[in-house]
């Protein structure tokens, strides 16, 4: 038998930047899941209040008198969904192709950063071109929710949402990941246990107006701008949790 020597083994990793654009083509495997059906679904949306808008519109003479529905934010709320499936899905795969728990969660956070601010640039787009048509003379806002931003308002603010809704759903999968049934169990009395706590506390010393003023102050932008706190805390859970996850509890 002909003995290994050093030499047969590779001496340098791969560089950081191929690693994590292969954690970023293992996530897109299937782009329907990440971007084919959340756009089409969100088209499907936005034509059918564009339909009932007119409907209402043409029964009652002129434009409906509800402006902002709300619909836009389908694609925060899947966001969240996706960031969840794809850290259960991908996960044990990833470690089973080699790679590292550190190069994983970063290629999985550059991919939906990227996918964050792709989409906030569309709805930032939609909604000024919403507001450049007049909202087809039926009064239906869909994208453009703050009349006053301008196109880089509203990219911001919904970047702020999306990363906020992908860093939670990054924790709550890795929650899974580690600790399954029973640690969504916890997970979820646990936070519902603090909402209540903090709620309780802010009634109790009579803070809501404080609150109030603090939110009045900051303005939208400056409201979501606290989101990055909660956005990173999101992340840090994901990293410290599956640091310590393995394909055999997965």
């Amino acid at each position: 038998m002909t003995a290994l020597t050093a030499n047969t083994l590779p001496t340098t990793a791969r560089p950081l930047g191929r690693r994590t654009a292969t954690i970023m083509l293992l996530q897109l495997t299937n782009p329907m899941t990440l971007i084919g059906w959340p756009l089409a679904i969100l088209g499907f949306i936005y034509g059918l209040n564009v339909a009932i808008y007119a409907l209402i519109s043409s029964a009652t003479g002129g434009a409906s008198s509800v402006e902002v529905n709300g619909g836009v934010g389908f694609i925060w709320v899947y966001t969240l969904v996706m960031a969840v499936q794809s850290v259960n899905q991908t996960f044990p795969l990833a470690l089973g192709f080699g790679a590292t728990r550190r190069d994983y969660l970063l290629g999985t956070g550059v991919l939906f950063t990227l996918l964050s601010a792709g989409y906030a640039a569309l709805i930032a787009t939609l909604a000024i071109a919403e507001r450049a048509v007049d909202y087809w003379g039926i009064g239906l806002r869909f994208f453009d929710t703050v009349p006053s931003f301008t196109w880089v308002d509203f990219f911001l603010g919904n970047l702020l949402i999306l990363l906020l809704f992908a860093s939670i759903g990054a924790a709550t999968a890795s929650v899974y990941v580690r600790w399954k049934a029973t640690g969504m169990y916890v997970f979820w009395a646990a936070l519902v246990i603090a909402l209540v706590g903090l709620v309780f506390v802010i009634t109790w010393t009579e803070s809501w107006g404080a609150v109030g003023e603090f939110f009045a102050a900051a303005g939208v932008l400056g409201t979501l701008g606290w989101s990055l706190v909660i956005s990173a805390l999101g992340a840090i859970a994901a990293y410290l949790i599956l640091r310590r996850a393995t394909p055999t509890n997965t």
